[in-house]
């Protein structure tokens, strides 16, 4: 839509909008119910070297104002994401970018994964899992700035595609993991992952999660989800992507006047699988209504006031 392209990363993003990864399998669950090709991309739901059967349900419930997970990164690992679903990212998108989202338990095996993808084609390059809250270590790396660093300078010496280190909230100040990524030679930042977070069935006086606690998201993070973006923005120089809370225009240009280029819708696609069509949709009809020929010109634009 006009207005809305943007180039990053050697690439013209045709709009900002992209699908989460875990919200949109890989692509093909969303054929037919979306034109997926009229998006900006997708991210894909994880891939890690071996396949993950995940975690014991109940692994979603609704909260006010949004869910909280314990998938557990179920998916079906390196090998047959390389032949079975790449093969279809690659023949049915030709505008919208594929970023592929990696996991791992080690640096070896994100360094794994990602060589073991870079010769494939269908896909524009990585999103690195360093902070999902519902596995067993899964925020090691994203809370642990030596550690994250060592990941980030193995996985970019791995590849010569682009690198974006998804960010994990749970840290005290984030913008101090967002400089330790791009010194290690990350390409952006996705941010944010999910909040930690708990329901207890109180009847039975157990957990609703079988993984007794999960990662929760939805409309209620939005604020922190902008915030957490605006500090990374200001942090560093590569391009951040927003994520946390997107149901609207509105919404996403919040995180774009924030300092994101991108931003990734997720849970609202469980409430309507629309979603990211409607948003593309009111940012375009925003900057034609406000006489802003490009997105680009509202990225970090937000006025803070003098004693701020």
């Amino acid at each position: 839509m006009a207005g809305l392209s943007q180039r990053l990363w050697g690439v013209e993003f045709q709009s900002p909008v992209l699908l989460a990864s875990g919200t949109c399998g890989y692509g093909a669950e969303y054929d037919g119910l979306i034109p997926l090709d009229d998006l900006g991309g997708i991210v894909t739901k994880a891939v890690s070297l071996e396949p993950r059967p995940g975690n014991l349900p109940h692994r979603v419930a609704e909260t006010p104002g949004g869910m909280i997970n314990a998938i557990g990164l179920q998916n079906v690992g390196l090998k047959r994401f390389r032949d079975e679903k790449l093969p279809w990212l690659d023949e049915h998108l030709t505008k919208a970018h594929v970023l592929v989202n990696v996991v791992g338990h080690t640096v070896e095996e994100f360094s794994t994964v990602v060589a073991g993808l870079d010769d494939a084609t269908g896909f524009l390059g990585y999103e690195i899992n360093v902070s999902c809250p519902n596995v067993k270590g899964g925020t090691l790396f994203g809370t642990d700035a030596k550690a994250l660093s060592e990941l980030v300078r193995r996985v970019r010496q791995t590849t010569a595609r682009p690198v974006i280190v998804k960010l994990t909230p749970n840290v005290p100040d984030i913008a101090v993991y967002a400089r330790v990524c791009e010194d290690a030679g990350a390409d952006g930042l996705s941010t944010i992952n999910t909040f930690p977070g708990m329901l207890i069935d109180v009847e039975a006086r157990r957990p609703v999660i079988g993984n007794v606690s999960g990662g929760v998201s939805g409309p209620a993070i939005l604020p922190m989800g902008i915030y957490l973006t605006w500090r990374a923005a200001q942090a560093v120089e590569i391009p951040v992507i927003g994520i946390g809370g997107i149901r609207t225009a509105f919404d996403a240009l919040q995180y774009v006047l924030a300092g994101a280029s991108l931003v990734q819708i997720g849970t609202a696609l469980f409430v309507d699988p629309n979603a990211a069509v409607d948003v593309q949709r009111g940012m375009a009809a925003h900057l034609e209504s406000q006489g802003v020929a490009h997105l680009s010109d509202l990225v970090g634009a937000v006025e803070l006031p003098n004693h701020a």
